[in-house]
Parts: C-alpha cells; sequence; structure tokens
C-alpha cells in the first residue's frame, strides 16, 4: 500500500523537490528522494491516524516534504561550513609561527627607512598601520583634508619604493 502511495504521489515529491532546487543531477538527489518518500508515508500515517479529512492531504504533504528538505539542506550547509571551519583552522595551527621574526623584519626597514620620511609621513605610518585608522580618521583626528593625507601616502609609498630598489 505504502509502494503505491509513493507512485501515485511521485510528481508532487519531484514538484517539491524542484521548489527546493534539488532537481535530479543534484549530488545528493537520491538522498533527498528518498527523505521525501518518508516523510510522504508519515504524514499519511498520521492523517489515517488522526481521522483528517484527506481533502487537504496533497496540500499539506507537500509542504511538509518542502520543510523538511530545506531543513536538510541547512543542516547538509551548516556541516560544510563546519568542516572548512575546521580545516583552514587545522591549517592555520600548521602554520610555523614567524610572526616574531617578520616583526623583527618590518621594525628594520622601518627605521631604516624613517630616516628619510617627514613627520607627517611617520605619522600616517604610525595611525594607519598602527592603530589602523582609515584615510577619513587620520584626516578627521589632524583636521587636515584627505586628500592631505593621501599625499602623505604616496610619498610614504614613493619612499618604501626608492628603499627597496636600492
Amino acid at each position: 500500500m505504502e509502494n503505491q502511495l509513493v507512485e501515485e504521489h511521485h510528481v508532487l515529491i519531484l514538484g517539491a523537490l524542484k521548489k527546493c532546487h534539488v532537481s535530479t543531477y543534484h549530488p545528493q538527489f537520491e538522498d533527498y528522494l528518498q527523505i521525501s518518500r518518508w516523510t510522504l508515508i508519515e504524514t499519511h500515517r498520521r492523517f489515517i491516524k488522526e481521522e483528517k479529512d484527506m481533502t487537504s492531504f496533497h496540500n499539506y504533504v507537500f509542504q511538509r516534504i518542502y520543510w523538511k528538505i530545506t531543513d536538510e539542506i541547512r543542516k547538509e550547509m551548516n556541516r560544510s561550513e563546519k568542516l572548512q571551519t575546521d580545516s583552514t583552522e587545522e591549517l592555520l595551527l600548521e602554520l610555523p609561527d614567524t610572526s616574531c621574526d617578520d616583526l623583527l623584519e618590518v621594525t628594520d626597514i622601518l627605521d631604516k627607512l624613517s630616516t628619510q620620511l617627514t613627520p607627517q609621513e611617520k605619522l600616517f605610518l604610525e595611525e594607519a598601520y598602527l592603530n589602523e585608522l582609515s584615510v577619513t580618521d587620520i584626516a578627521r583626528k589632524y583636521h587636515v583634508s584627505r586628500q592631505t593625507v593621501y599625499n602623505w601616502r604616496d610619498k610614504v609609498a614613493l619612499k618604501t619604493i626608492k628603499y627597496f630598489k636600492n
């Protein structure tokens, strides 16, 4: 009897899957199809047990299948995100800790470069990179135009390029 029920409502199941954007080409189509069939059978059993009016069964089961598949897709997305997050964290743990070496190297470069920078250019470096302020924030803080801050930035960039060419 349940096989006949599934056959009778096969188009309805496919319609609910289509509404969830699950086509026959979807990698988990067969899994979702099976979940839909079980949802159909469980809903039918509940309707019979509770002696509900079967005229509303068609619309009700369609909605139940849609909700069930949507929940399954959401669960799968959460699992995928968790796996990606876990693998990213593992990769970060595997990276060698070179932050101290990098910091020393950058500090050395800044010390050598600072002799060639004006006080405003040094100020830009400090505010932009150490305090992580935006160009707009720096301009507001020192009551200058954004263009002035851009000029400081450009001069620092040119002097840095010149430093590395030598």
